[in-house]
């Protein structure tokens, strides 16, 4: 039987999160395709009919934090106030990323980088596209001059990155982290990178 589009996106959805509660309860490199596999409760014959192995799971993952990212970024030129709206974005984006063990997630993806080159590659293709979104809006935005930008945008775009990837991986050793009381400080310390004309 031939599934429609709908139906490959709910299998590769329903994979995809078998596979994040395997990786965040045993790592990337302890996980097998048999745990995904048991987990998704799926054959292994099923499962490399839409994911070839893990590295090609985590370019998955990688694609769908990118695009809902970036549709987020995009959201910020329309915002009535800029300034804020680059505020909430980071804060709504680091917020999102500590749901659900995605923090987790994210620190055993990082560390994966740093052993496997494929997911390095992933990754650092993923990092370049955020940054360059994140720039191009910033960009847009000096450019309209409504509102100045302190430091090139290159700069900005990487400290806000980090600042976000720095909050979310805190949560891991820091359990009673409030990210709510951390809103004031996320504004002083992005709106300082940005002046009003």
């Amino acid at each position: 039987m031939k599934l429609n589009s709908r139906q490959i996106s709910e299998k590769q959805s329903a994979i995809l999160e078998a596979a994040k509660a395997c990786f965040v309860a045993k790592g990337f490199h302890n996980t097998t395709m048999q745990d995904i596999c048991s987990q998704a409760k799926m054959s292994a014959g099923n499962i490399y009919r839409y994911f070839d192995n893990k590295e090609a799971i985590i370019e998955a993952f990688a694609k769908d934090e990118l695009q809902w990212m970036t549709t987020a970024i995009a959201d910020v030129t329309s915002s009535p106030d800029l300034l804020q709206g680059i505020i909430d974005t980071a804060f709504w984006t680091a917020a999102t990323l500590m749901q659900e063990g995605r923090s987790e997630l994210m620190a055993e993806l990082y560390a994966e980088a740093g052993r496997n080159p494929r997911i390095n590659a992933i990754y650092t293709e993923f990092n370049k596209q955020l940054i360059d979104e994140i720039c191009r809006s910033l960009n847009e935005i000096g450019e309209s001059q409504a509102l100045l930008l302190l430091h090139d945008s290159q700069s900005i775009a990487n400290l806000i990155v980090a600042l976000v990837d720095g909050i979310v991986l805190n949560r891991i050793i820091n359990p009673d982290f409030d990210i709510t009381a951390m809103r004031s400080v996320m504004e002083t310390i992005v709106g300082s990178m940005f002046a009003k004309p």
